[in-house]
């Protein structure tokens, strides 16, 4: 990834959570359009999606985590291309990934 990409702001962020054993659910997709933030969140969401880097992230952690827990796959769009990473609670995947997640489900539109 070029330092121009990696600088532009993304056209959005979704991101899905499902699994677990005991009660298994498949939540909605949830989308966050970029251009409809203001200037605030657009910011605070640009310095999350650095800090969770996803050009060095696999496209998923094959650590299982524990048999109940929940997956999340967050995908991050920018104009010409898009990546995607899916993880699971307790598989060791780094914790900017769970918070640019949080920051989503929290800012649905």
């Amino acid at each position: 990834m070029s330092t121009d990409q990696a600088a532009a702001p993304p056209i959005f962020i979704e991101c899905q959570r499902q699994g677990g054993i005991a009660f298994p659910l498949r939540r909605p997709k949830i989308s966050v359009a970029v251009a409809g933030l203001d200037e605030a969140d657009r910011q605070a969401l640009m310095r999350l999606v650095r800090a969770a880097d996803f050009a060095s992230q696999p496209a998923a952690f094959p650590a299982p985590g524990h048999p109940d827990a929940l997956e999340t796959q967050l995908t991050v769009a920018w104009p010409d291309h898009s990546a995607t990473v899916r993880f699971r609670d307790g598989d060791g995947h780094p914790a900017p990934l769970d918070e640019l997640a949080g920051w989503v489900l929290r800012h649905k539109r």
